[in-house]
């Protein structure tokens, strides 16, 4: 099996770690990315370019959502060096284990919905955890309009509207008052950020919706997994819905439940 590593480059201990779980990997069956190719003086190539059966990601949740963003199809199995953890959920303790067992073949694949965006018909990168419409200028609200499957839900004005994953459900849109969702169900949540006029309430509803944001005055922006995509004018539609490409994840211990009590 072939493996791309992928760290945080930033941090002494995450590079540290990544050379001790070198030393468990042929050299031959390695890829690095770039950035922690170069800390450790070897050399890398960009997540798009990473010709491998699997991903390691060593940091934390962003680590798992940046190497998402950077290669969607290849499964992935995420060492947490001191976050919540919620997609990287191998302790450093477990991580020479669950390597050798990846290694051997020997750990599931398991899938997560994502979620397809898109402006004016223009399909955008997947979300895994979210999308967030928001108020392109500070202390600007938005007026904008929330519709699923065609019918109002939501007419409102605040700071923006989360669209999100059972995945996501756990991070931004739970700040935001939006419900933890349990990963096996097939649900959309839809969070307003701070409404008023009248007050939003987040909103479950089926994975197979199609959900429209429709932006009735101010410039918006859009962030997709924690990154700016693009900028939203009003009158452009928006649409979110179920991606027909899932994200693959290497499994490791399936207590959601316990991650939640332990983490939150």
């Amino acid at each position: 099996m072939r493996i791309g590593i992928v760290a945080r480059s930033d941090l002494p201990e995450t590079i540290k770690f990544t050379r001790k779980m070198l030393k468990l990997v042929p050299k031959s069956d390695v890829v690095l990315e770039r950035e922690i190719a170069a800390k450790l003086g070897m050399r890398g190539t960009s997540m798009r370019d990473m010709k491998v059966d699997a991903i390691v990601t060593i940091g934390g949740d962003g680590t798992v959502l940046l190497s998402q963003q950077g290669a969607p199809d290849v499964p992935m199995l995420g060492i947490n060096m001191g976050g919540r953890g919620f997609l990287a959920d191998v302790s450093p303790a477990n991580a020479p284990k669950a390597l050798r067992r990846l290694l051997a073949g020997e750990l599931p694949i398991r899938e997560r919905a994502k979620l397809a965006v898109e402006i004016a018909s223009k399909r955008l990168p997947d979300a895994l955890n979210e999308a967030v419409v928001r108020a392109a200028s500070v202390g600007h609200t938005l007026d904008y309009n929330v519709l699923v499957d065609g019918e109002v839900v939501e007419a409102t004005r605040g700071d923006g509207v989360i669209v999100a994953t059972p995945t996501g459900s756990t991070a931004y849109s739970l700040a935001a008052g939006g419900p933890i969702v349990d990963l096996r169900l097939d649900a959309l949540v839809i969070t307003p950020i701070c409404t008023s006029h009248p007050h939003g309430t987040p909103l479950v509803v089926p994975m197979d919706s199609r959900i429209e944001v429709e932006i009735t005055r101010r410039d918006a922006i859009l962030v997709v997994d924690g990154r700016f995509i693009a900028k939203v004018k009003p009158n452009d539609k928006l649409l979110f819905y179920r991606s027909d490409k899932p994200a693959k994840f290497f499994g490791w211990g399936d207590e959601f439940y316990r991650r939640i009590r332990e983490k939150l």
